[in-house]
């Protein structure tokens, strides 16, 4: 064959392959081009029967597939952040055959649709059929979990994508393998419930750590659904790398919108735990220990059980043997043994403890409200970590936890969704009075005093004042709310708790305010005298 007739070859070869995709897939145009007038677009399906699967497979707006709930017929647009032509995108058909055409009743994308969570009208059309679908439009990223079985306690497998659409992403559509099973204590009694997703390759997903362990934080109880992942970040951007040790204390959140099995599920925030590699710890070298409290009790004593764990704890590190792990429930003990024996000896105290990671932790709690993490000498929802020092011994730092019971709600197990919203008042403190620091504070540790009431002065003229604060609230605020994901979520969970759509943030940012405020005059009062501090617990009863 001549060189001439291979150029032909290869040019018939091409237009037919550019049959091909103009038949299956279909000719592409921005979106603005497939509206039509709500008459011309009534008059279409008039004059055809509605069928079911027959006529589409996929569409995608600039490039990307859309999510697809199959139950609802409903395709999900995440608009990319740095697009210019977000709203108005260039659409593709992956068609089933010939002459499958494309159109949108009436309106195009808005600000306002978006936020309010209003569904788009469309359908595919040949000269016979049409199949009709919606299109929701979100400003959040996509989460889509194909899973092989129910979801339980136990591990699943299943196939993760996940659509980034942040400006600064340099990957739009991740994917991996690996397993889901619900996790939570109480939460697992909800009807939406929290997840665990362990990936099977290590990711950097929406600009956080590189990891392969996750989860998925429902908000279920919470009105405004913010108070875990505002107070989880806040502790992250303001506390978390206070230390000695020099390590990132703290975890963090993002928000997205999840499908499970073609099914929509909501708004949910992604985000991590703290782990080994995180603390700086490792069950071979013997250099340190997670342990997360998760019951209310007293530290003062703790509790031996007759497996030889410490009741209302467990171990988060990874364990290597059963000796090894009774090494580690033996150094726990040891610690709040010692603490027990040695509440008046400060520099046993001070030695302990990271002191500036206590009194961020002290400072946190109480700013917060954290009372599902302190009542008085009880505790619950934290992790504490043993790091090896220098000299051999080990030192304890605290990391928050677990935060939705915060800002004024409290924890109530007759009430709805077990939380009663507002409860608190502002001026409500919640001061944890057990543990080291507490212990050095009682005996009048000047320096330690000092210490602490700087370091208050310091967060609020920083990373706790007002305008940073309402800085990050006014972001939440937009992802939560302007994405219009807040109204699906309670279209689809109407058994949750939720505020009016106008409320929005409103009350939120009003109480942080006034907490801020008063938390500044417990200080003031604190300075002068008025106020006695630390307030000396006097006995116990037992905490539910």
């Amino acid at each position: 064959m001549g060189r001439k007739q291979i150029g032909l070859a290869v040019l018939s070869l091409l237009a037919m392959a550019f049959m091909w995709l103009f038949i299956r897939v279909g000719e592409s145009d921005r979106l603005e081009n497939y509206i039509l007038d709500e008459a011309v677009y009534d008059g279409i399906v008039s004059g055809r029967r509605e069928c079911d699967g027959e006529l589409l497979k996929e569409i995608m707006f600039g490039g990307e597939s859309l999510f697809y709930d199959r139950m609802s017929h409903t395709f999900y647009y995440s608009v990319p952040e740095d697009d210019e032509h977000g709203y108005n995108p260039v659409v593709t058909l992956r068609k089933t055959g010939g002459g499958v055409k494309f159109s949108v009743r009436e309106e195009g994308i808005t600000d306002e649709l978006v936020s309010s969570g209003r569904k788009i009208t469309c359908m595919a059309y040949n000269d016979e059929a049409y199949e009709p679908y919606t299109l929701v439009v979100t400003t959040l990223p996509l989460m889509s979990i194909e899973a092989e079985g129910y979801m339980s306690d136990a591990d699943v497998q299943m196939e993760m994508t996940l659509f980034d659409n942040r400006a600064d992403t340099r990957v739009r559509s991740w994917e991996s393998a690996g397993t889901i099973s619900r996790r939570g204590r109480t939460t697992r009694s909800y009807e939406k419930t929290g997840y665990k997703v362990e990936l099977s390759k290590k990711l950097s997903l929406l600009g956080m750590r590189r990891d392969d362990d996750w989860v998925l934080y429902a908000g279920y109880n919470d009105q405004e659904k913010i108070r875990n992942v505002f107070s989880c970040n806040l502790w992250k951007n303001s506390c978390a790398m206070n230390n000695s040790f020099g390590i990132d204390n703290g975890v963090e959140y993002r928000y997205i919108e999840l499908f499970i099995n073609g099914m929509y599920e909501g708004l949910y925030a992604f985000g991590y735990k703290i782990d080994d590699k995180q603390m700086g710890v490792n069950a071979g070298a013997d250099n340190g220990c997670i342990y997360k409290k998760v019951n209310y009790c007293s530290e003062y004593p703790v509790t031996w059980t007759e497996e030889g764990t410490i009741q209302d704890y467990e171990i988060s590190s990874r364990q290597l043997s059963a000796d090894r792990e009774a090494e580690k429930w033996k150094r726990l003990c040891e610690f709040y043994e010692g603490m027990l024996n040695h509440q008046d000896d400060d520099a046993w105290l001070l030695e302990s403890i990271d002191l500036d990671n206590s009194i961020d932790m002290h400072l946190f709690l109480n700013l917060v409200q954290g009372e599902d993490n302190a009542k008085g000498p009880f505790t619950k929802n934290m992790y504490i970590t043993a790091r090896k020092t220098e000299e051999g011994g080990y030192r304890y730092l605290y990391t928050p936890w677990d935060l939705d019971i915060t800002w004024g709600n409290i924890w109530v197990f007759e009430e709805h969704n077990y939380t009663v919203p507002y409860a608190l008042t502002p001026e409500d403190s919640v001061i944890w009075t057990s543990g080291s620091l507490y212990e050095l504070l009682c005996n009048g540790n000047r320096e330690v005093r000092e210490r602490y009431l700087a370091r208050y002065r310091e967060l609020r003229a920083g990373a706790w004042s007002e305008e940073a604060l309402l800085e990050q609230l006014d972001s939440f605020e937009a992802q939560i709310f302007d994405s219009g994901a807040y109204v699906r979520d309670r279209e689809r969970w109407v058994n949750g708790s939720y505020v009016a759509d106008e409320t929005r943030l409103s009350t939120f940012k009003q109480y942080v305010l006034e907490r801020l405020a008063a938390m500044d005059d417990y200080f003031d009062r604190i300075e002068s005298g008025e106020q006695d501090f630390p307030p000396r617990f006097s006995g116990g009863e037992d905490v539910d």
